[in-house]
């Protein structure tokens, strides 16, 4: 209880005048009265530990006392829509006994009796600073995103300059260690793509955060909302005012929107999760060394990598069987995947299939990767293999991705066939040996 009480004027039908006070007093908002000229006559406990002064300080003085140095509020504006008979709402920067400063969101209503003359000004106030340090996060997440936007870009366009400059070196390159390079360079690619992984994954992080913590503070406005009107609703004046304001400011529909849009965030937020994390995988330094792996799940990761590719030429399918995990290095067999997948996209002309088939076969892991696009002929069906062979322009392609590809299956004791017909499509088939102690390996890690 402040230190001097407030008298209301009149009566409340229906009510008694102590289980006003008792809501008023107990109002989880800070409530401030003041007379016509502005002098505060009243304050709740919620004013006095959200400012740090005790009534007793308050009480005679202008709610001036709080205001702050920044200059957010336009003061001329709110005094004109109060004489006007209007409620304001807008928000302050106030200054705390202390000196520290915090964000309120205030609603001020003048009171009046029977002959409109303004008795008092009520003001009903939240303190929003930890909303507004929400935006801030936020805001500093886009500007972070922002920049690192322009970082990828400059980054790309480096890549593009390198590109054009090993296009033409490449001539003179051409028989020195074609294979040891192109590793280095996925090795690079792998790096800068786990680096990248790990620049993404930090923001995302906080922004996920922020959204839960926006969402709650949605429910807990909404809540407030309900609770208020359910407490002006035995006063029906004020509450069909009450009510008749809500349908003017649609807080229903603007509750009911936030939802969905923080829903629609944290899913979208999740999608960039999932990205990253197939990203990672995708991109893992540590396995080059030879590890069990789930084939499956490689297959996905590089699905998920290689999308962008793929979905405006195609639709693709997966039938995945029950393969145990085999030893191997994912990391190669990844870059095996990904060659064929993203020629296989580029072998569809507007829009066709893949489709992607794993199975064991003979105590053998089997593979296979088929598209309805144009085809190989049969006149260069044998070359496919071959170092530096490639059916792309000068400066598209080097011709090295299939026969690393080939040099992977073979160094893991597989083999890799293609079959293909002109007009109707391609289907590479991957072989690779399933060691019977995998399988019991298998079944250990998974137990």
């Amino acid at each position: 209880m402040t230190d001097k009480t407030l008298t209301l004027p009149g009566t409340v039908e229906g009510i008694d005048e102590r289980i006003l006070m008792q809501a008023v007093e107990q109002n989880p908002s800070a409530v401030v009265i003041t007379d016509p000229a502005g002098t505060i006559i009243y304050v709740n406990p919620q004013f006095c530990q959200v400012t740090g002064y005790p009534a007793s300080e308050v009480l005679g003085q202008n709610p001036r006392i709080l205001k702050g140095d920044d200059g957010h509020t336009d003061y001329r504006q709110l005094w004109q829509t109060l004489l006007a008979g209007k409620q304001w709402r807008g928000e302050f920067h106030n200054r705390r006994k202390d000196g520290s400063f915090y964000w309120e969101l205030a609603s001020i209503s003048p009171i009046r009796n029977e002959n409109n003359e303004t008795l008092y000004y009520l003001a009903i106030k939240e303190d929003i600073s930890d909303r507004k340090q929400v935006e801030e996060q936020l805001h500093l997440t886009v500007s972070q995103a922002t920049q690192l936007t322009s970082s990828l870009e400059f980054k790309n366009f480096e890549l593009e300059t390198a590109q054009k400059e090993l296009a033409s070196a490449y001539r003179k390159l051409k028989k020195a260690q074609s294979q040891m390079l192109q590793r280095e360079k996925m090795a690079s690619i792998g790096q800068l793509a786990a680096g990248v992984a790990h620049e993404i994954n930090n923001p995302m992080g906080f922004i996920s955060s922020n959204l839960r913590s926006f969402g709650k503070y949605v429910d807990k406005m909404a809540y407030y909302i309900d609770r208020l009107e359910t407490l002006l609703k035995p006063q029906d004046d004020l509450w069909q005012q009450a009510l008749q304001e809500r349908k003017k400011a649609k807080i229903d529909y603007l509750l009911e929107d936030c939802s969905d849009l923080i829903e629609e965030s944290l899913d979208g937020a999740e999608r960039v999760r999932k990205i990253v994390l197939n990203l990672k995988s995708f991109s893992h330094v540590d396995a080059a060394e030879e590890q069990l792996a789930d084939i499956n799940k490689c297959l996905d990761d590089t699905i998920n990598i290689a999308w962008n590719e793929i979905k405006y030429k195609a639709t693709l399918e997966r039938h995945f069987g029950e393969i145990p995990r085999i030893r191997c290095r994912p990391q190669e067999l990844n870059q095996v995947f990904m060659n064929i997948l993203v020629n296989a996209a580029q072998a569809i002309e507007s829009s066709g299939e893949i489709v992607v088939t794993t199975s064991v076969v003979d105590d053998r892991l089997k593979i296979e990767i088929s598209d309805n696009g144009t085809g190989i002929p049969e006149e260069i069906r044998e070359q496919i293999f071959e170092p530096f062979f490639t059916t792309k322009e000068v400066g598209q392609g080097t011709g090295l991705g299939m026969s690393i590809s080939y040099e992977i299956i073979q160094k893991h004791g597989g083999e890799i066939l293609l079959d293909s017909e002109v007009g109707k499509g391609s289907c590479f088939t991957i072989f690779l040996p399933v060691n019977g102690t995998d399988r019991d390996e298998k079944g250990e890690d998974s137990s």
